[in-house]
């Protein structure tokens, strides 16, 4: 039985292993893909360039494009907060999934353990059956010892005292 939890164990954990290298393999590309957005930001300041030469070239279009300036600035000050946000947030996620991985790591050193010691207890539990079956052989062997030797000491008396009489009856013969 414990043989059988044994395999079972060591079976879920290469499963558990794999699981958690396919998510760190998952992971290892979302950093990239979050990385890939930080040079959009560079993409609205060449059109700001492109504006700003737009407005040299034309008197009119001057007070149109302040407003899309800031605008520009507001959307570009909003993708950064943005950013800033989903970095934080990747940075708790991908901390959370250290821990969780650190905790799955501590539960299977814990089975691991809890199965040594199902192994130690029933080791003990087997010397304990052992010992209490020795005890009842031993004390059946001093049962017996106990008879024979009330026997052995019957037989005894009676020899003696057969043996007295026959003294006594051959020294009262020959007198």
């Amino acid at each position: 039985m414990s043989e059988r939890l044994h395999s079972v164990t060591a079976q879920f954990d290469r499963l558990r292993s794999m699981r958690f290298q396919d998510a760190i393999n998952r992971a290892m590309p979302r950093k990239k893909i979050q990385k890939k957005p930080e040079i959009k930001p560079a993409e609205p300041s060449k059109s700001n360039l492109v504006l700003k030469s737009d407005v040299s070239k034309i008197g009119d279009q001057e007070v149109s494009a302040a407003p899309m300036r800031v605008q520009e600035q507001l959307l570009d000050d909003e993708t950064r907060a943005l950013q800033v946000e989903l970095t934080s947030l990747l940075d708790a996620v991908q901390e959370t999934e250290t821990k969780m991985m650190e905790m799955s790591a501590l539960n299977h050193l814990m089975s691991t353990h809890v199965l040594q010691q199902t192994q130690q207890i029933q080791y003990l539990y087997d010397q304990a059956v052992e010992a209490t079956n020795n005890v009842e052989r031993g004390n059946k062997e001093l049962s017996q010892a106990i008879q024979r030797n009330s026997s052995s000491r019957t037989f005894l008396l009676l020899f003696f005292f057969v043996l007295t009489f026959s003294v006594l009856f051959l020294d009262w013969y020959n007198n």
